[in-house]
């Protein structure tokens, strides 16, 4: 641990060592704990207030590797203080203790030399009551000899209740405490208490002393050895370009799946259960529309709802939001790598939401420790060879030794590594139960490289329109094309390409949005590579004759013909006295009930009605809702690890106790009296992180200040950090004011 002043000296508490790191080592710590930044700490001895409580500590104990943590729990059994050399009689693989204890001071959670380390009592804490299943040392310990003699003496039932407390020290017993010799021993545990192979914790409970468990064991702290290094994984390969190329496949089929996913739920509604998920039902009737099973159309749910592509609406319906609209018109690659990188980071188990008993969307599936464990399996994945075929159980034996914390989750870690190995089959990172290069780019920012962009095919406008009423797609449609088709026609079959069937049905469906036969036909004209069939040309006409020859309004609602007989045969119909039909004047009714009811009696009665209104002018439906897009997160933006190091360092440097008694005079408050001085002030207060006064007009018109240290200066904006609320706030520079030196 290096010294800023370059003063020998031994640090003698956790904040004198966050104080000796340089600034690479403290962005480093908080690279490596990201909660320590929110909120920003004001100074080096707050850090080292929070790096300390119980929370913080948790979360990065759960972060460390199976060798590493088992290095933390071995000092956590030791006393304080410890040396390299204790930890590796307990470990073993002394060449690799250093390396897991340095890792401990690179992450806060131990400071002082190799020959005095001492362990951040949270720490500890994390592993009581008995780190490693042992038992705190006894006021008498017996030796090793002596153990030996005393499990000779005890009879074959005795050392079954010690191999049972062999790796947890602790056994209920009743009057453990009572005076047994020798020779009065008869039970088991008797003759354990009487040669000190047992002692009593208290009055119900008995403890395997530490000194009988390390003779049992044979000197392992571990039950499984814990190796340094994490396990091989290995496989076959196949052809990269091969796997690629599937993967692509497979990406595309999942836009293809959002859109009519998508375009599914602004056409039916698609009401969300009181815990916020979707009825199994919809989700059944999903999967029927996407010719896949249930798993899959809730990974297709649950991969729009994260990347803000649907959301509730204000009616607790699922819809689409704003934020489809745009995303719907990019091209394939960027579209793709929204929805990949949206499920990489999802705070929840996808595949958990279609398991019995719970929910597309629901919050069974809620999971924080999701983003890690996803994206630590995709960086296993992503250091394979292209083309791969790993195997998965060393691919979970790799994810336990990175995670161990997984293994005492609520989930198998196994069922994780499936779960995410068939969603990232779906997004095409993997194809062909290989590796595909789509898995090294979905993490790193950044377009998609040129060679896999280049897979995903290019849309087209044109459709084979054929004489059994059906256009053939021959790849994918552009989406204005794609949702203009499915308004005229009923989509068949999913993919990139797709058959799409005109009928009497889907065709009205298209009038009653407000087209007319003319522009069917121009429709048809423009996206057609072949000539237009007669029989589609006759059902469209036809179509058009018969859509709006009965007219409905509001009477409660009215209707008007200009065929007598069609107004009579209305009269006639069984259900026309439930609505509440009667004639008013030739060729019109009124009903007693609703235009929607009405409208939907007469299509099923095969009829074709227009929609008026007041003034008989022909309504047609409203645009589709669009809910808000869902907020991302609930903490503000923060600081990168190596602004809020400066900070750090800088507030230390200008802090008053280390400044007192220096004998330098205090720098004067330098104010900028114009743009140029404003602007100079603000780039010296950037580079020597110190802190301004920044007065400027707020959003709302009123006059505002502010105590800041500037982050970066660009775009025509400040980004800074207030010192008050310890929040990152960016100021444009057209609306400051005046700029003071705060220091």
């Amino acid at each position: 641990m290096s010294t800023r002043t370059g003063e020998p000296g031994r640090v003698r508490t956790l904040p004198e060592a966050l104080r000796a790191l340089d600034a690479d080592e403290l962005e480093e710590l908080l690279r490596l704990r990201p909660d320590l930044t929110y909120p920003l700490p004001r100074d080096l001895t707050e850090l080292s207030v929070r790096a300390t409580t119980a929370t913080s500590v948790g979360r990065a104990v759960d972060a460390l590797d199976a060798w590493v943590r088992t290095a933390a729990e071995a000092l956590a059994a030791l006393p304080d203080p410890s040396t390299v050399a204790d930890v590796a009689g307990l470990v073993g693989h002394l060449d690799a203790v250093p390396s897991a204890v340095q890792e401990l001071r690179r992450r806060g959670l131990l400071w002082g030399e190799d020959t005095a380390l001492h362990l951040v009592r949270a720490v500890r804490e994390v592993f009581e009551p008995f780190p490693g299943g042992l038992a705190p040392p006894s006021a008498r310990p017996l030796s090793c000899t002596e153990v030996g003699s005393a499990l000779t003496a005890c009879d074959p039932a005795a050392r079954a209740v010690l191999d049972r407390l062999q790796w947890t020290p602790t056994g209920a017993v009743r009057n453990a405490e009572r005076t047994v010799s020798t020779h009065s021993a008869r039970s088991p545990v008797e003759q354990l208490l009487a040669r000190g192979l047992l002692r009593p914790l208290d009055a119900d409970t008995v403890v395997l002393p530490r000194e009988v468990a390390w003779v049992l064991r044979g000197g392992r702290f571990t039950a499984q050895p814990v190796e340094p290094q994490p396990p091989a994984v290995t496989g076959t390969t196949r052809t990269p370009r091969l796997v690629d190329s599937a993967g692509a496949g497979a990406a595309f089929g999942l836009l293809h799946d959002v859109e009519l996913a998508v375009h599914t739920l602004e056409t039916v509604p698609h009401r969300l259960l009181r815990t916020g998920g979707v009825a199994a039902r919809d989700v059944t009737a999903l999967a029927r529309r996407l010719g896949a099973d249930t798993a899959y159309a809730t990974f297709v749910l649950e991969c729009a709802a994260a990347a803000g592509l649907v959301a509730p609406g204000g009616n607790l319906c699922l819809l689409p939001t704003t934020e489809y609209d745009r995303w719907v018109g990019d091209q394939g690659a960027p579209r793709w790598q929204l929805l990949a990188r949206a499920w990489l980071g999802a705070p929840r188990w996808f595949s958990a939401s279609a398991e019995p008993g719970t929910h597309a969307l629901g919050p069974e599936s809620d999971a924080s420790s999701a983003p890690g464990a996803r994206r630590l399996l995709v960086a296993l994945a992503a250091a394979l060879p292209a083309g791969t075929r790993p195997d998965l159980e060393q691919l979970t034996a790799a994810l336990l030794w990175h995670r161990p914390r997984l293994a005492r989750g609520p989930v198998e870690a196994a069922t994780l590594v499936d779960w995410t190995w068939q969603e990232a089959t779906w997004l095409g990172l993997v194809a062909l139960d290989a590796v595909s290069g789509f898995t090294r780019a979905v993490a790193p920012p950044g377009s998609l490289p040129a060679d896999l962009a280049a897979l995903f095919p290019e849309p087209v406008q044109q459709v084979i329109l054929q004489a059994d009423l059906t256009a053939v797609a021959p790849g994918p449609l552009e989406h204005a094309v794609a949702s203009e088709l499915r308004l005229l026609a009923d989509q068949e079959s999913r993919g990139g390409g797709g058959v799409y069937r005109f009928s009497d049905g889907s065709l009205r469906r298209a009038f009653d949005a407000g087209w007319s036969a003319a522009e069917v036909h121009s429709w048809l004209d423009r996206h057609a590579a072949t000539p237009v069939p007669q029989p589609l040309a006759y059902l469209v006409d036809d179509v058009g004759r018969r859509h709006g020859s009965i007219r409905v309004g509001s009477a409660v609602a009215y209707l008007r013909t200009d065929d007598d007989l069609e107004a009579a045969a209305l009269l006639r119909h069984p259900d026309a006295g439930s609505l509440g039909l009667r004639p008013i004047a030739p060729g019109v009714l009124v009903a007693s009930v609703e235009p929607a009811e009405l409208v939907a009696f007469l299509h099923g009665m095969g009829q074709t009605p227009a929609v008026e209104d007041e003034g008989g002018r022909t309504l047609t439906p409203p645009p589709g809702q669009r809910a808000p897009r869902p907020r991302t997160s609930d903490l503000p933006p923060t600081a990168r690890p190596d602004e809020v190091a400066a900070l750090l360092l800088a507030a230390e440097r200008d802090h008053p106790r280390l400044r007192a008694d220096t004998g330098r005079p205090q720098p004067a408050a330098r104010t900028a009296q114009d743009t140029d001085e404003t602007l100079a002030l603000l780039r010296d207060a950037t580079r020597d992180a110190t802190p301004v006064q920044v007065g400027y007009v707020s959003a709302d018109g009123s006059r505002a200040e502010r105590e800041v240290v500037p982050l970066d200066l660009a775009g025509g904006a400040v980004r800074a950090v207030d010192r008050a609320s310890a929040e990152v706030v960016t100021i444009p520079l057209a609306r400051i004011s005046f700029v003071r030196d705060a220091r």
